[in-house]
């Protein structure tokens, strides 16, 4: 993937300071490409009130909203000790395989919160064009992937555990495994979990 990065001036600077920073080396867009193992989309924070009948409102997201993060386009800030940085990312070629892993947990002062945000994803026909770079775009043989595996994790932080989703090959049929436990499912039903 392509990896554009650049430092953020301080809203506090004159601006003197930030004209004077703008030609700064460490305020300029930098590009570097690195390799990828899995591609991981961050989720919508999850509201922090009830709706009407007090219960939790569970955020949606169609998955194709989260994979604009890999459009070449759209920014996001990243926050360090010391700096502000926006990064964005186009990549330049597709795997095989492709793993997508949601950031699901979040770390405040107190405690590791569980993002609750189903996303919305279809089972077959994932397409990828979107995300690749302008320059690779005719290289690029195929860009759509089918869904063969999801991992669910159900619970909490500390107590939860996990569960696969997995298609058979052969017959097109859908399976869940939890330990030593497999029974069959409806491919509807694996876009529900979280």
């Amino acid at each position: 993937m392509r990896e554009y990065s650049r430092k953020v001036i301080p809203a506090e600077d004159t601006e003197e300071e930030k004209y004077r920073k703008m030609h700064l080396p460490d305020y300029q867009e930098k590009v570097s490409e690195k390799p990828f193992l899995f591609l991981t989309l961050d989720l919508p924070a999850a509201p922090l009130y009830r709706d009407v009948q007090l219960q939790n409102i569970i955020p949606q997201v169609p998955l194709s909203t989260l994979l604009e993060k890999f459009d070449g386009k759209t920014e996001k800030e990243y926050r360090t000790y010391n700096d502000n940085i926006m990064k964005r990312y186009e990549l330049l070629k597709l795997p095989e395989f492709l793993i997508i892993s949601y950031k699901r947990f979040q770390k405040n002062q107190w405690f590791v919160e569980k993002n609750p945000t189903i996303v919305n994803f279809p089972i077959a026909n994932v397409d990828l064009y979107e995300c690749l770079a302008e320059d690779v775009r005719a290289e690029q043989k195929y860009t759509t992937y089918d869904l063969v595996a999801n991992v669910v994790h159900e619970g909490t932080f500390e107590t939860g555990n996990y569960r696969i989703q997995i298609v058979h090959q052969g017959s097109g049929k859908w399976f869940e495994l939890e330990d030593l436990h497999v029974k069959d499912m409806l491919p509807q039903m694996i876009v529900l979990a979280e």
